[in-house]
């Protein structure tokens, strides 16, 4: 079912459909309009969006966010699909170190990715502008790190 789906960056008419999608798994909606550009969606054969994810670009340091996939589509490997052609992205557009914010998918992403778990001390400077990093619910969420550069 999942070979058909199409990845492509987010445009401008995808918003309402994206915004959609992070609502139907309780995702929060705040920075998206404005980060919309490091959003990668995933359309089905019948042009419905599938799933997403995003990057906030911060300097060198991106924030993964809003990893998203339809409850119809999980578990078919998109979500590994969006988020491995988003870091191929991160890397080739410069950017040096990606984090992100969890409560459900630490797992997920320490195994298939190699992120690590951090302090959010470390960042605090660098994602103050961040909508998503300010939200009370990303305040206890698990900071996890990978670095997209050697050094």
């Amino acid at each position: 079912m999942m070979d058909d789906v199409r990845i492509c960056r987010a445009e401008r008419d995808d918003l309402p459909e994206l915004l959609a999608l992070l609502a139907a798994v309780d995702l929060p909606p705040e920075g998206v309009e404005e980060y919309l550009d490091g959003f990668m969606v995933a359309w089905d054969a019948e042009g419905r969006l599938v799933g997403a994810v995003g990057l906030e670009r911060h300097g060198s340091v991106g924030l993964l966010r809003s990893a998203a996939v339809s409850p119809g589509a999980q578990g078919s490997g998109l979500g590994l699909r969006l988020t491995s052609e988003l870091l191929a992205a991160a890397r080739a557009d410069g950017v040096e170190e990606v984090v992100l914010l969890t409560t459900t998918a630490q797992d997920f992403f320490g195994r298939k990715f190699g992120f690590e778990v951090s302090g959010r001390d470390a960042y605090e400077g660098a994602l103050a502008c961040s909508p998503e990093w300010n939200l009370p619910r990303c305040s206890s969420a698990v900071l996890m790190r990978l670095r997209l550069t050697a050094g």
